[in-house]
């Protein structure tokens, strides 16, 4: 197997591969884009149409979208970097959702969505219908990781400039990952007053603004707005006494899980005793889901 975690000087700046995903050795990175929030149509079978893209079966996906794409050493065939993927693939217990080898119908390459051209990559990829081929997979968490692997070698069209390793024949990979749906709250923050109605009326508010890194227990900066609302809230009424109720999802391992919730339920009265408010004003309890008061 010839994959490896060796990163080439050559490597576009800034550019870094998928997390638990090992590279062809000797690739170079020539396309990058990092981690965003997006939808994006996974193909699992030949292309009905180019634009916009379409395809006998796909499925619509959004989450964490991101693409890397790879330039392999010279002398590699297509035909070898895609058999390195599918050792990738079973490494990571992947599960193939679709495969698209070379003589298989249908032309992937006019298909590449706007991610592949954001940095003028698209024509070297899309130029070699009988060099491409495609594989789809999964990983086989509840909430799975998603991977579309197409494969060319590069045959025509115009190279960017600051590309220097791109010659007639060399192997080309463009991987795009979409990671489980993390996406940035906008539209969450609840003031005091909607605190003290909500909780009046349910006995409980939910407060998506309070927000932790991953395997994290300390407040985020940004979380900071919905804190001090919270302080407004207490301080507006000295009689009133909250649980504060720690939540992560229920992905992963249960007990680490819980203790985690329970941490982050700490790190919710640490940032509030930190704004002056006394500690016998708090209960703690933990679940495994997200953040709220009651």
């Amino acid at each position: 197997m010839a994959f490896s975690v060796l990163m080439p000087a050559a490597d576009l700046a800034g550019s870094k591969d998928p997390p638990g995903m090992k590279r062809y050795e000797g690739s170079e990175i020539i396309g990058y884009r990092e981690p965003k929030f997006d939808e994006y149509l996974l193909p699992l079978g030949v292309p009905t149409s180019q634009s916009p893209p379409k395809y006998v079966k796909s499925l619509a996906i959004e989450g964490q979208v991101s693409r890397y794409a790879y330039v392999a050493p010279a002398g590699r065939t297509a035909t070898e970097l895609l058999r390195n993927y599918k050792l990738e693939f079973a490494r990571l217990g992947l599960e193939t959702m679709y495969e698209k080898g070379v003589d298989d119908p249908g032309w992937f390459g006019p298909t590449l969505d706007k991610i592949v051209v954001e940095d003028g990559l698209g024509q070297i990829l899309a130029y070699n219908q009988a060099d491409e081929r495609v594989l789809v997979g999964k990983s086989k968490a509840a909430k799975p990781t998603y991977y579309m692997v197409f494969v060319t070698s590069y045959r025509d069209g115009l190279i960017p400039d600051r590309i220097k390793s791109v010659q007639k024949g060399r192997a080309l990979a463009e991987l795009v990952v979409v990671a489980p749906d993390v996406l940035e709250q906008k539209m969450t923050f609840v003031n005091a007053d909607e605190m003290k109605r909500e909780i009046r009326d349910t006995g409980k508010v939910a407060l998506y603004g309070i927000l932790f890194d991953t395997d994290k227990d300390v407040v985020k900066p940004e979380s900071q707005q919905t804190i001090a609302e919270i302080v407004k809230l207490l301080k507006s009424d000295p009689a009133l006494k909250i649980h504060v109720v720690g939540h992560t999802d229920n992905q992963g391992n249960p007990q680490y899980n819980l203790e985690l919730s329970r941490r982050r339920a700490a790190g919710v009265v640490r940032a509030l005793a930190a704004q002056g408010i006394a500690g016998d004003r708090f209960l703690r309890r933990w679940r495994l889901r997200a953040c709220c008061v009651e």
